[in-house]
């Protein structure tokens, strides 16, 4: 299973609610989630300075 995949099936888990997500999730699942979103708000970032292409 992708990281993606993964990601999707722990937000699905918590309605797409990220107070549910803080308040219920293991501290693995809440760490996975957060850097997914860590990862791709990075990836956007550098796209738009121009380091990644």
């Amino acid at each position: 299973m992708t990281e993606k995949e993964q990601v999707k099936k722990i937000v699905n888990k918590y309605n797409k609610s990220i107070a549910d997500l803080s308040d219920n999730a293991s501290a693995k699942e809440f760490k996975t989630v957060m850097k997914y979103i860590a990862d791709q708000a990075n990836l956007k970032q550098r796209k738009m300075v121009g380091l990644d292409k």
